[in-house]
């Protein structure tokens, strides 16, 4: 078995065009043909950052499974990442991973201290597992299981999905039951005319998609992703964005549903609807997450800017775009939450679409902005008044809870990856900055 890196710490189917052309940002600004795998690149020790200008970095994952133990995922440019551990809540970090990083990016999840899984996303996707917290990992190719993964999401060792295409077979959500070792074509999981682009499970059984069609539906499962079913959302005040008088093309609705602690669902609809004499295709989504949707309003270009509280890669939008994260909540944007599984749906409006927004359980929620701090008991409902603290700005979707008391979130100081830590149920936030070298 080979020594980790110790290291210090400084405390669809080939279908017509449709109307609304989505592009990954990472698929546009990233070449594709320096990818061929990913390799474990142990036996060097990285050291702390001297006067000499370091590799700027950006943070890709997060993953804890107790107040001490957890794994990070940081990228290079150009584009490398490692996978960082630390088992004493960052007092130290070991280096189990490096190389070519993954096109679209990285899924990272660990579910107990021993057993995880790293999947490098896009063409030429690799899938690594662990079942002794990282020390070794075996892995494998997953181009013949469809040419291009889009997503991946895992709910245990042996249970996982992913989501492919491939030019010439289509749109594929394909499972395993074994841990990788076989996976089975389930098909399509939306209708002709519409795409997924991201599948979460609550659990073995219970699915949701990120999905774009000319309708306000979400897609769920009950039986793994081998069926899937629309799941009417409710209107908003005033009803839904549709396509004026005049309009070239119908609208789009772009529908982000993923679970949050047992039941819960929690679901963002962004409704592109064109002006007379346009089409949606005038609207590109040309990153998420977070979700960036140029349009046109009123016959002049615009482009709103929303936030996915559940990412895998949290700074793509910055390669294009420096500046703001997110911007402020739009009025094309509605959320709604679900209690039991999305029979019953809620209108809910966090503090902000800035932040990140985590989960203690289905009804207790989160949302830490630029040093403030908003609670929820009733799945995002309502919010107390905002309290200051002490914290950067997180990046959407790395707010995780332990306990009511543990959680941990990632954020970025310019070019510098960090993460934050509360032992009291966020009352007080330690920051970690993690090593900043992380040339392969």
């Amino acid at each position: 078995m080979e020594p980790e890196d110790e290291l210090p710490s400084l405390s669809r189917h080939s279908r017509v065009p449709r109307a609304l052309t989505l592009i990954l940002l990472s698929v546009v600004v990233m070449s594709v043909a320096g990818i061929a795998y990913v390799r474990p690149d142990l036996g060097r020790v990285l050291s702390a950052p001297t006067g000499k200008a370091a590799v700027a970095t950006q943070l890709a994952a997060v993953d804890f499974v107790s107040a001490t133990t957890g794994w990070v995922i940081v990228e290079s440019r150009p584009h490398d990442f490692t996978l960082l551990h630390t088992a004493d809540a960052g007092e130290s970090w070991t280096r189990q991973l490096g190389g070519p990083a993954g096109i679209i990016g990285e899924y990272l999840r660990f579910f107990d201290p021993a057993n995880g899984v790293v999947v490098l996303l896009g063409p030429q996707a690799m899938l690594y597992q662990t079942a002794d917290g990282g020390r070794t990992w075996d892995w494998h190719h997953l181009t013949q299981y469809g040419g291009y993964i889009w997503s991946a999401d895992f709910v245990d060792a042996d249970h996982g999905w992913l989501l492919a295409q491939d030019p010439t077979e289509g749109e594929a959500l394909l499972r395993t039951e074994d841990g990788g070792r076989t996976w089975s074509d389930l098909g399509s999981p939306v209708q002709y005319s519409d795409w997924a682009y991201r599948v979460l499970f609550a659990n073995p059984s219970d699915g949701w998609l990120y999905s774009q069609s000319t309708e306000p539906d979400a897609y769920k499962t009950e039986d793994g992703g081998a069926t899937w079913g629309r799941v009417r959302l409710p209107e908003p005040p005033g009803g839904w964005p549709a396509a004026q008088g005049g309009s070239i093309t119908r609208g789009q609705f772009f529908v982000a549903a993923h679970p949050t602690r047992g039941s819960g669902v929690m679901t963002t609809v962004v409704g592109i609807a064109p002006p007379p004499g346009r089409s949606a295709a005038g609207g590109v989504l040309i990153g998420y997450p977070p979700l960036r949707v140029a349009t046109w309003d009123g016959g002049r270009p615009v482009t709103y800017v929303y936030a996915d509280v559940s990412p895998y890669r949290y700074a793509s939008i910055e390669h294009v775009n420096p500046g703001p994260f997110v911007d402020t909540q739009l009025t094309n944007q509605f959320q709604l939450s679900s209690v039991d599984g999305g029979a019953s749906w809620t209108a809910i409006l966090p503090p902000s679409t800035d932040g990140a927004v985590g989960y203690v359980d289905d009804l207790n929620w989160w949302w830490i902005g630029s040093g403030a701090q908003s609670t929820s008991s009733d799945a995002g409902k309502t919010w107390t008044r905002k309290r200051a603290v002490g914290v950067p700005e997180p990046l959407p979707g790395t707010l995780q809870f332990i306990d009511s008391s543990h959680a941990w979130f990632g954020a970025m100081a310019g070019d510098r990856p960090l993460v934050e830590f509360t032992q009291d149920g966020g009352l007080h936030w330690s920051m970690v900055l993690l090593p900043s070298a992380f040339r392969p």
